[in-house]
């Protein structure tokens, strides 16, 4: 049978392990990434904090348009907008640059979320109105 001493013991070495656990440090990389922690972390530079604006919709704050945006675009503040939301708004698998340049990486991102989610318009890889529609909600 444990003697008091060893059970307030145990009890203490218990609550100082709970809050070693409790107060650590969570990387910002890794906390933009939310709920994709087991995708690769981006540069913490590299992301912004998506939130919900009701005269936008979801919105990483890079950009609150909806022009018609496709591979080889030169707006990069909507395809750094695109990038963020898809790394931090969707179930993709994989972890895109935030780096606003809409290559073959954003390209293949977007026909999965098209394909994936039933986009109307097709899995063109085109960044339209309805694939808009589907990011800011």
């Amino acid at each position: 049978m444990p003697t008091p001493f060893r059970r307030t013991r145990a009890l203490s070495i218990l609550a100082l392990a709970a809050g070693l656990l409790l107060t650590a440090p969570v990387t910002a990389a890794h906390a933009a990434v939310g709920s994709h922690a087991a995708k690769p972390t981006a540069q913490a530079a590299d992301v912004h904090s998506c939130t919900y604006r009701s005269t936008v919709g979801f919105t990483c704050d890079y950009y609150y348009g909806t022009a018609t945006i496709s591979e080889g675009s030169s707006n990069a503040a909507a395809v750094r907008e695109i990038q963020d939301i898809i790394n931090q708004h969707t179930d993709y698998p994989v972890l895109l640059s935030v780096d606003g340049s809409f290559g073959p990486n954003t390209l293949t991102a977007v026909e999965w979320l098209q394909r994936q989610h039933h986009i109307a318009g097709g899995a063109d890889g085109i960044v339209g109105s309805h694939t808009w529609e589907y990011l800011r909600r």
